[in-house]
């Protein structure tokens, strides 16, 4: 009937709320990058096929970002949770922060596993923990299923094979995920942040703390909720640091990845240099994307860059 068909072209905006302390923190200046849902009368989400260049409704929610400047929105993949992440991220890693967690966590003593031990704990860990998003309102609740992280790694292990890289190459996208099995060595701490405020083990985009923080920085909308843009110690392209010091002499946020850089050096590894700036720079972006930290950076640095 003319109805149902009026029915299925109406959509209700529905908006995904950043803050998840129920505070009074002030979250303005990120709303222009918000995530929204668009909901059918028939409880079903629209989303656009960036392939097949259609749209069409699904169970799953498909999330759209609002552009405050022209009133438009733009469908991604984006999830709330990765930006409650990002958020909790901004809100905690200041320079102190990162020193203190080098503190407590540099002597090492939290125990030991052998290489397969730890690949045996990650696999309870989901590879992909931004994707899994359950929809509260609806009939029911959907969930995106996620392979372990174990999985991923020997995927991910088995393309640096088929792809003729070098064994040392494929060691490394074998265990560079690794540092989440901190929650199992440390479940009374570290576990429990993880499962209550924020898990600093997951590999997601890092930054240098202790100067300035570039504008393409990752989730920059929630700058304003990190400290360290008010402290004038940390306001300059060098910060803290001397001019060209070197990557290897600067502070970046603590995660599973840098937790994994440190305790290879700790161990004395016979992996070559280029395997360390493997470990601890791919997700360094701001560096070997958009070319950032030039003032901080030294010739060594650039010889690694290819990596």
């Amino acid at each position: 009937s003319y109805s149902d068909v009026d029915g299925w072209a109406t959509f209700v905006p529905l908006h995904i709320s950043d803050e998840i302390d129920h505070d009074d923190s002030p979250l303005q200046q990120s709303s222009s990058r918000s995530l929204w849902v668009l909901r059918s009368c028939h409880g079903t989400f629209l989303t656009a096929d960036s392939v097949s260049k259609c749209f069409s409704c699904t169970k799953l929610p498909s999330f759209w970002q609002a552009n405050g400047s022209n009133l438009s929105l733009a469908c991604t993949s984006d999830t709330p949770p990765r930006r409650h992440h990002y958020l909790q991220c901004w809100k905690l890693q200041t320079y102190e922060y990162v020193q203190s967690m080098r503190s407590r966590f540099l002597n090492f003593s939290l125990g030991k596993a052998t290489l397969f031990e730890a690949l045996g704990w990650i696999h309870s860990f989901p590879a992909y923990p931004f994707h899994a998003w359950s929809c509260e309102g609806t009939s029911g609740s959907s969930m995106v299923s996620s392979p372990s992280l174990r999985t991923l790694s020997f995927l991910m292990a088995e393309a640096a094979r088929e792809e003729g890289l070098p064994d040392w190459v494929q060691l490394v996208a074998l265990f560079h995920e690794l540092g989440e099995a901190v929650k199992k060595l440390d479940p009374n701490n570290t576990g429990k942040m993880a499962d209550s405020i924020y898990d600093w083990t997951i590999s997601t985009r890092s930054r240098v703390v202790g100067c300035a923080i570039p504008n393409c920085a990752t989730f920059s909308e929630f700058r304003h909720l990190n400290t360290d843009v008010l402290d004038a110690r940390y306001s300059t392209d060098t910060g803290v640091y001397e001019a060209n010091c070197g990557l290897d002499n600067v502070l970046l946020l603590w995660s599973g990845p840098e937790y994994m850089y440190h305790l290879l050096r700790h161990n004395q590894t016979a992996l070559p240099l280029e395997a360390l700036a493997m470990v601890r720079y791919y997700l360094l972006g701001d560096w070997h994307e958009h070319h950032e930290h030039t003032s901080i950076t030294n010739e060594y640095d650039e010889d690694m860059l290819p990596w």
